[in-house]
């Protein structure tokens, strides 16, 4: 599993990027590991993505396309990216 030090670098380095409103990781169970955003959004965030990812590994092993590396939300507000990472239990969330 990887150190609170090395989740605490990721989300300051992603947060010096423009437009960036948040950064979320979370385990694949939706457990959040560490975040910047407020403890009631942090928590939706993870239940939420969690469900949307497991939907979208689904799907990609169905349809034998391989293995899911990224997905990317496009929103009236923004953008949504999410960069699961099976082999480490991870979940990324940025919010632009």
């Amino acid at each position: 599993m990887i150190s609170q030090e090395r989740l605490k670098s990721i989300i300051d380095r992603l947060k010096t990027q423009e437009g960036v409103r948040g950064v979320v990781v979370t385990t694949m169970e939706g457990l959040p590991l560490s975040s910047d955003l407020d403890q009631e959004t942090t928590e939706n965030v993870a239940a939420i993505i969690t469900s949307l990812v497991g939907k979208a590994l689904d799907t990609v092993r169905l349809l034998r396309e391989g293995a899911l590396s990224f997905l990317t939300l496009d929103t009236t507000q923004g953008q949504i990216n999410i960069a699961p990472e099976e082999k480490e239990g991870l979940i990324l969330v940025v919010l632009k």
